[in-house]
């Protein structure tokens, strides 16, 4: 009985110390777990987590909105690493150089392509939003935050990207293009 006491005590001071941020708490896991022996202190925070993910998963099975802001989720983090892929593959999906600065460098390189790409879809999807609320043909304003900026069919990707071609300072954007042909794609 002592021993699960202050296996508690332990967990609790461990909760307290990683809430006002003394320890890092991936670090403390991590030291934990690399005991030759396992540590009860780590043997006791792996039920833990057993039981939280068994309560979110009971929780998640009983409630079918927790299920969709799931899926939500997850559609999002997926179509984000399509267009990711997408702009990689064009490379073939190697990074040549092995060193460490330069897969820093080509992941940053990523992220601002693909932050450019949804920046641009985000602009014309507003344009085209407010043209089609001008035509009254928006029949459900909610359902504008169901929209994603991450399609890039309309991109070339031809990984030769041009920082300082000026377009941000341009007044005059792109025109909508109103008569193409509607891809749906489900």
């Amino acid at each position: 009985m002592m021993s699960s006491l202050s296996i508690g005590g332990d967990a609790i001071r461990l909760a307290g110390s990683a809430k006002t941020k003394a320890i890092k708490l991936t670090a403390t896991l991590r030291r934990l777990g690399g005991y030759r022996q396992q540590n009860r202190l780590y043997l006791a925070l792996g039920e833990i987590g057993r039981i939280e993910r068994t309560l979110f998963m009971l929780d998640w099975l009983g409630n079918a909105e927790l299920r969709k802001e799931c899926q939500a989720g997850l559609n999002k983090s997926e179509a984000r690493h399509s267009l990711a892929k997408a702009v990689f593959a064009h490379s073939q999906g190697r990074i040549y150089d092995r060193s460490d600065a330069a897969q820093q460098k080509h992941a940053m390189a990523l992220n601002m392509v693909v932050a450019a790409i949804m920046f641009w879809n985000t602009l014309y999807m507003d344009k085209a939003s407010a043209h089609l609320a001008r035509q009254g043909q928006i029949p459900n304003l909610k359902l504008l935050c169901h929209t994603s900026p991450f399609g890039w069919e309309h991109t070339i990707l031809t990984r030769d990207y041009d920082w300082h071609s000026g377009a941000a300072e341009r007044k005059m954007a792109r025109p909508l293009l109103l008569n193409a042909t509607r891809k749906w794609v489900g």
